[in-house]
């Protein structure tokens, strides 16, 4: 009897955990807002347009943007004029409106800024950047001002074009901005993607490396007795590739990382690197041993090795 007691009750003990680990968990469908003492009072509609954009130095991540910057909002005991740039200053700033009713506030300005970002450069050169437009109110937090897109006044002008970039997308979104001091401030941002043009980007950077590769390449169609001409077309196409190199990545800064131009470009050292030394053997066949046989077959296969050991590198130098 004892033993059925405790049979059922082991079974009854297993059924609840068993129960508890694969209870499901139900989120909360209308979960707390991060935001604090959100309301219409607190609300103030925000919008960017976007007229042009100058010098725009990528190694750097500065540029100049020209912008209409336009607030909205109902409550006339708040003000969003006290608002600064978190990513810059502004060189130019005036008012050009203002509009006030019993209803609601509408204020515009025209705004010529310095501003700056962090660019990205592990793709370049097919790198993509970010522009932004940081805003904050320098005085009010959250609790006493929110902003919200005023989507009728967000966009980008026509004439707003990067040379050697093409604008791929723009995005206005909202963050919360907390200090370490516990405070909690809205800011709004016009983040404006851009990317470089494919076909100059490709004739201008990549088209050198690919010409210094089939010139050294052209080395394995000379005869033997012709030596130190293919020691010569090898070492100038080395030297060539190492000062194009060079003249690619010295604006950049000191990267800790290798970035996609380094990567080719050490491809096309291993290209003809391994080309010197089919040549260097071959030279040395010619000195010294003196096989025609053993020449023919360091030419066809060092041609093989030259042509896919570089393939091979760059595969691991991008995917690992």
């Amino acid at each position: 009897m004892r033993l059925k007691i405790t049979s059922i009750w082991l079974i009854f003990l297993l059924s609840s955990l068993l129960s508890l680990c694969f209870t499901p968990v139900i989120a909360d469908e209308n979960p707390e807002p991060n935001n604090i003492n959100i309301s219409e009072d607190n609300i103030i509609k925000a919008g960017i347009y976007v007229i042009s954009i100058g010098n725009f130095e990528f190694t750097k991540g500065t540029y100049i943007l020209d912008f209409y910057l336009v607030f909205k909002y109902n409550n006339h005991n708040i003000t969003p004029t006290n608002f600064e740039f978190m990513n810059g200053r502004p060189v130019f700033k005036e008012k050009i409106y203002e509009s006030i009713t019993n209803e609601s506030t509408e204020i515009w300005y025209r705004i010529q800024a310095n501003l700056f970002i962090t660019p990205h450069f592990k793709n370049y050169p097919f790198d993509v950047q970010n522009l932004l437009i940081i805003i904050e109110d320098s005085k009010l937090n959250t609790s006493n001002l929110q902003y919200i897109p005023l989507d009728e006044i967000i966009g980008i002008d026509e004439q707003f074009q990067p040379a050697g970039w093409n604008i791929q997308s723009y995005e206005f979104s909202i963050h919360e901005h907390i200090y370490p001091w516990e405070e909690e401030y809205s800011q709004a941002r016009l983040s404006i993607t851009i990317a470089r043009e494919t076909g100059p980007t490709v004739i201008k950077l990549l088209l050198p490396p690919l010409i210094f590769c089939i010139v050294s390449g052209l080395s394995f169609f000379f005869k033997a007795d012709k030596i130190t001409h293919r020691l010569g077309l090898g070492t100038s196409m080395l030297i060539s590739a190492v000062m194009f190199h060079l003249s690619q990545t010295s604006s950049l800064p000191a990267l800790p990382y290798l970035i996609l131009i380094d990567k080719i470009m050490l491809s096309v050292y291993a290209f003809l690197a391994c080309s010197l030394l089919a040549t260097t053997i071959i030279y040395i066949d010619e000195e010294y041993w003196k096989d025609v046989d053993y020449t023919q077959k360091v030419n066809r296969y060092g041609a093989i090795i030259t042509i896919t050991f570089p393939l091979l590198v760059f595969s691991i130098l991008y995917f690992l």
